[in-house]
């Protein structure tokens, strides 16, 4: 028996299925949004006018923090130029004197977390932290802030960095030191750090100036007399690149604005509004205009500049929080439109109900439409209006389908007939399985005609990662409307491998799911034929070696990978008497002598190595990750190998010897031609000392520029 409960089940869902219902439900929806569209129109008029006058007071605390971190910057840089103007110029040299100058700037030193003195190099010559007076020995010259003091004698704001020695983000001040005639001698730095300093950490914890103790955070109340606004608001200083240097939570100091969701969309409202630019010297304390800036909805955003620093103070709220009363009174609307819509809902929905009759026989003939069900233009009922008109429609679309499925079947047949004589591997593929392939298709793989018919495609391919990194290279090539076209690896059925060209286009671009058109040919021995030539064209045909040009190709990719931490070394090879045995024993006794040579060259060094011959007796190698001892020590190997080539031809020993330069290459600034000749000048050398011998050129005596040509080091 069937339960109660699943007959109410089975009829509400009928009911939730119908026309009837769903019209009823859209009158629901109308009513209700009729409704509550007219009270949200009026919310909305005053949300909105509460949410500018938020906006106002936001741009006014904003303004008032940047005016008063201005202030407290021109004060602080104000003290270094007072603590400036009494150094002991004439006293560098005198540690005691420097020492007590540091003792006496007590005011100072309570300004600034560290006190640092520099000469005009950038060397530190005294330093004064929470731990005393010291003299490190530091050079702080790579610092922008003392580069922009000691060069251009300006006063200068760091941008936000972590020191050093406390290893914690600061701020650092720099003012020049000028002697009586005013050349800058020097500059007096004083660092402040950004977690505990007073220039910014009250700005947005414990008041900051900005209302009376309000965390930085401002007199701004929400509507509603009962949520407090200063719980919600947030004041942040960042600089101009969007790092944070004043933040509520310390740990977001010195991390980007982009690390906080809420904060990054706030920034990027802000940088709808062209920042002020000013210089970061003395004598500009005005803070930028306080501006209400565009916000995205969900918070209300308020900034402005200080020109001093070019940095920026962001006041942000959630407009949730500060506008709750008035998202309650919306949803209070919300369930009173609700309720008087569903009461209409209901009497609309009896009278569709007794309307719609008429439609439950056109049901039934529609759930016949199945094979084997009446004829397409039989059992469908007679009715007029709307109703005979839909009866109309679906019997002329039923007829259409019908013929349109013979016709497709027809195609069908003849596009098979074209595939089984096709010269050319094709192939249909849908959903990854093989829907349609020709004859010619089938036998490039093995398999007799039709045998790959609904088969998963990665049947057919010699390697399962390769199939699948396939996918995506073809998704790209599909998504930018181009044919995709590679060289894949294929196993055939009996095992073997070939190499085949594959060709594909989607049936349609728009529709994935349509399926796509497959080529494929064999092209193994062409592709080895390629590889062939291709080798031919970089290497020695005598010595397999790499040629000249393949070398320099292959030395000006790598240049750049030489570096001081990565180091690297050419070696100039010049064969000693080979001239004599091509003279004596004739050209094929110095072919060998030359074969004999590359094998050996290439047993001396490790594998990855750049061997080659330039021409004649003459060969190269580069040493890459190698400094110059270790490469005079492979050298010395090469010479050893080379000498102990040795061979009988008519009776007479036939052997050479290795003359060889040793240099290093320089990082950065180094050609191919300017290691060539090097190189080359250093073999001269080597020959110069009596041959069979190893030259290593200093890397001090090497020059990249202006190089004099190198003499032809000459044979015997």
């Amino acid at each position: 028996m069937t339960r109660p409960w699943y007959r109410w089940t089975a009829m509400g869902r009928r009911w939730g299925a119908s026309l009837k219902a769903r019209i009823a439900l859209a009158c629901v929806l109308i009513i209700a949004a009729s409704v509550f569209t007219a009270a949200w129109l009026a919310l909305a008029k005053a949300r909105a006018q509460t949410a500018q006058i938020l906006r106002e007071s936001e741009a006014a605390n904003a303004q008032r923090l940047a005016a008063i971190l201005g202030q407290r910057v021109l004060r602080l840089q104000a003290a270094l130029h007072s603590a400036a103007k009494v150094v002991p110029v004439g006293r560098f040299d005198d540690t005691a004197a420097l020492a007590a100058y540091m003792d006496q700037r007590q005011v100072t030193a309570t300004l600034f977390a560290t006190l640092t003195l520099v000469d005009r190099r950038g060397e530190v010559l005294v330093a004064r932290d929470e731990s005393g007076v010291r003299h490190p020995r530091i050079n702080l010259a790579d610092r922008p802030s003392v580069r922009a003091a000691l060069d251009r004698g300006v006063s200068t704001v760091s941008d936000p960095v972590i020191a050093r020695v406390a290893a914690e983000p600061m701020l650092f001040f720099a003012v020049p030191i000028r002697a009586d005639d005013r050349q800058v001698v020097g500059a007096l730095n004083g660092g402040l750090r950004l977690s505990s300093r007073d220039l910014l950490i009250d700005l947005v914890t414990g008041g900051g100036g900005a209302g009376g103790g309000d965390g930085g955070r401002g007199p701004t109340r929400p509507a509603g007399p009962s949520v407090d606004a200063g719980s919600f608001v947030d004041t942040v200083v960042v600089d101009r690149f969007g790092t944070v240097l004043a933040h509520p939570d310390a740990r977001m100091v010195m991390r980007s604005v982009r690390d906080d969701a809420r904060l990054a969309r706030a920034w990027r409202a802000t940088a709808l509004v062209p920042a002020v630019s000013a210089s970061t010297g003395a004598g500009q304390a005005a803070a930028g205009e306080g501006l209400a800036r565009p916000e995205p909805e969900d918070v209300i955003v308020a900034s402005a500049s200080v020109p001093e620093l070019q940095w920026q103070v962001l006041r942000v709220a959630p407009t949730q929080q500060m506008l709750a009363g008035f998202d309650a009174a919306r949803t209070e609307v919300a369930a009173i439109a609700l309720g008087v819509a569903v009461l209409a809902g209901g009497l609309i929905l009896l009278w569709t109900g007794w309307l719609m009759r008429p439609l439950e026989q056109l049901e039934r003939r529609a759930r016949a439409l199945v094979p084997g069900g009446p004829a397409p233009g039989e059992g469908w009922p007679s009715a007029g209006g709307e109703i005979g008109a839909l009866v109309h429609a679906l019997r002329e679309a039923v007829q259409q389908r019908s013929q349109a499925e013979a016709d497709t079947a027809s195609l069908l047949g003849k596009m098979q007939s074209m595939l089984h004589t096709a010269p050319i591997g094709i192939a249909f593929t849908r959903s990854r399985n093989f829907e349609l392939v020709s004859d010619e298709f089938c036998a490039l793989l093995g398999y007799g005609p039709g045998e790959l018919v609904g088969e998963p495609a990665s049947l057919i391919y010699a390697s399962r990662d390769d199939y699948v990194a396939l996918g995506g290279r073809v998704a790209d090539a599909f998504a930018q409307q181009f044919e995709f076209v590679t060289d894949c690896e294929f196993v055939r059925r009996d095992g073997s491998h070939f190499v085949g060209e594959l060709r594909g286009r989607p049936v349609k671009h728009q529709d994935p799911t349509a399926g796509t058109i497959w080529l494929l040919r064999d092209v193994t021995a062409e592709r080895a034929e390629h590889r062939e030539l291709a080798w031919s064209a970089s290497h020695d045909a005598l010595t397999g070696l790499a040629n000249r040009r393949h070398f320099e190709v292959e030395l000006q990719r790598l240049l750049p990978q030489v570096r001081p931490d990565a180091p690297a070394a050419a070696l100039f090879i010049d064969l000693d008497h080979f001239k004599a045995i091509n003279d004596t024993a004739g050209h094929a006794a110095g072919d060998r002598v030359l074969r004999e040579v590359a094998t050996a060259l290439v047993g001396s060094v490790r594998r990855d190595e750049l061997v080659a011959r330039l021409g004649g007796d003459e060969f190269v190698i580069v040493l890459l990750h190698c400094d110059l001892a270790a490469a005079a020590r492979v050298a010395e190997k090469v010479r050893a190998a080379v000498h102990s080539i040795g061979f009988v031809h008519d009776g007479q020993l036939l052997a050479v010897g290795a003359s060889l330069g040793v240099v290093p290459i320089p990082p950065g600034t180094a050609t191919v031609a300017n290691v060539l000749q090097m190189a080359d000048l250093a073999c001269y050398a080597a020959k110069s000392e009596g041959r069979n011998c190893v030259h290593v050129q200093a890397a001090e005596q090497v020059a990249v520029q202006a190089l004099p040509a190198s003499p032809t080091p000459g044979d015997a």
